[in-house]
């Protein structure tokens, strides 16, 4: 029965992630399209990323096209998977029936941060499905003694570098729990672990292939994102109200409960299974708040050491329920019950905030978080149009000088042609190394800023003539929420970068 609730639970989700992304409420986010940009030029790995995300999103788009929904589907199916991972999981960890994997399942629907990664296609996707599955692996590893689930383990944590590279967190979590666990340190003079290793190293190679046939500029790149002199305490501000938004304040209270339940039982009394979610939620969670004191730290960064904080939490509520009364049993409920509404409410003003500017509370532009996955389609439609004129008397290509509008505008510009990016003097990213604009000279072009914006001096040199801007502003009911300049550029002579050191 309880395995019949978990599948009609994310069934349903499902079903509603699809119908969502099927009526095209939110365009493609930048990240997204840019992704799809990797997956028409498939490689071994590319300038920041390794390339899982661009693999899903080549299947994707094989079976469903070149629409938001092909983009999206591996999202879709890998929140399916994830949440079958923590309901077995959770299972297996409160040797129950399943309900206590079932409400595990339910409360991370209702943050909408985990709401939006089964949507949005991101690194995060995958990164957390392999982050869920490596955990389980080890768990099974250590506590079962059958050495295959180290080789699993090597294989899940090497598919999750190749999604995002945080996945090397495994390392200190292993180590953390070996340090907590001296009963389970004989697995490190064992060659399990290290068969496991290689295996993760032999995944892993073809990023480290890729970086060598260019320069290692992967590694350049995270290097150069090195913490800023000085403590901001502003930053750490930002970074902890981005997390208590991100979870919603009941469901942060929750988990903030779980830990130090978690802290108590697996750092202090070492009992499992706390001592090794704990092992797994700290490392991460703790290595960012102390980034934020001298850098900016974006919310999202810490969701995986949410997941074993998530757990701890059913686990220590499911406790806490056999231990209350009648009366305390009902304040519970209520306190869980008001959670879940909260998130889930949340979350649902988080797919559309246009409800709130139905409910009298539209929310500024700046503050709106869905703002960032509106107007690129109607951008793009202008664009098209400006093109389709201009095609009657030229070749016409189409550039900007961020990555995010040159990804938008390869999606959403009828064609789906081939757009560039240029350099004013931001740093390299994965189309400076696709190769430029230099054999289109005498092409005509159209250029896209976002913002109301002049055109840079590099730009007016490269072009014999340029017209514009024309605005195109998007708009939500009456409210104007972002706006592009696009501009006409006739006869390409060349394009000269401005002089300086190259930015990684």
């Amino acid at each position: 029965m309880i395995a019949w609730a978990f599948w009609a639970f994310v069934l349903a989700a499902t079903l509603f992630r699809v119908v969502y992304v099927e009526n095209g409420v939110i365009d493609l986010a930048p990240d997204e399209a840019h992704y799809w940009e990797w997956s028409r030029n498939l490689d071994l790995s590319y300038y920041s990323k390794g390339p899982l995300v661009a693999y899903i999103v080549y299947l994707g788009t094989r079976f469903f096209g070149h629409t938001p929904l092909g983009v999206r589907i591996g999202a879709i199916v890998i929140s399916v998977l994830t949440a079958w991972l923590l309901f077995v999981f959770v299972r297996e960890l409160a040797r129950d029936d399943g309900r206590t994997g079932l409400y595990a399942v339910v409360v991370l629907q209702a943050v909408p941060l985990f709401a939006a990664g089964s949507i949005l296609m991101t690194i995060d996707a995958p990164f957390l499905l392999f982050w869920v599955l490596t955990m389980i692996c080890l768990w099974r590893a250590i506590h079962s003694g059958a050495s295959g689930y180290w080789l699993l383990a090597g294989a899940a944590m090497g598919l999750g570098l190749l999604a995002k590279y945080a996945m090397v967190f495994v390392l200190p979590s292993l180590l953390l729990y070996f340090l907590l666990a001296p009963e389970s340190r004989h697995w490190l003079a064992r060659r399990e672990p290290y068969l496991g290793a290689l295996v993760t190293l032999g995944i892993f190679s073809q990023v480290l292939i890729w970086n060598a046939q260019h320069d290692w500029v992967s590694f350049r790149h995270t290097a150069s994102r090195a913490p800023a002199a000085g403590i901001d305490l502003a930053r750490v501000a930002e970074f902890l109200g981005g997390q208590f938004f991100l979870l919603t304040p009941l469901i942060a209270c929750g988990i903030g409960y779980g830990v130090w339940r978690g802290w108590r039982e697996g750092f202090i009394q070492r009992r499992e299974p706390a001592r090794f979610l704990m092992s797994f939620a700290l490392p991460m969670f703790g290595f960012f708040f102390l980034l934020s004191f001298r850098s900016k730290v974006q919310a999202n960064w810490t969701a995986p050491a949410y997941v074993p904080a998530a757990l701890l939490t059913v686990l220590a509520l499911r406790h806490c329920w056999a231990q209350l009364g009648r009366r305390g049993r009902r304040w519970l409920g209520g306190a869980v019950t008001a959670g879940l509404l909260l998130g889930f409410g949340v979350t649902a003003v988080a797919h559309e905030t246009e409800l709130l500017s139905g409910a009298g509370f539209a929310l500024p532009p700046e503050y709106d978080p869905t703002v960032r996955l509106k107007g690129w389609r109607d951008m793009g439609n202008a664009v098209s149009r400006i093109k389709r004129e201009m095609e009657t008397q030229n070749r016409v290509f189409l550039f900007s000088e961020r990555y995010q509008v040159t990804s938008e505008l390869a999606f959403y510009v009828e064609g789906q042609p081939r757009a560039y990016n240029v350099n004013l003097g931001r740093r390299l990213n994965q189309y400076d190394l696709w190769g430029g604009v230099a054999g289109l000279r005498g092409w005509d072009a159209i250029y896209v800023t976002e913002g109301e914006r002049r055109l840079a001096e590099p730009i007016l040199r490269a072009f014999e003539r340029i017209s514009g801007p024309e605005i195109v502003r998007v708009q939500r009911g009456e409210r104007i929420i972002r706006a592009f300049s696009v501009f006409r550029c006739y006869g390409f002579k060349e394009f000269s970068p401005p002089p300086g050191k190259v930015g990684y």
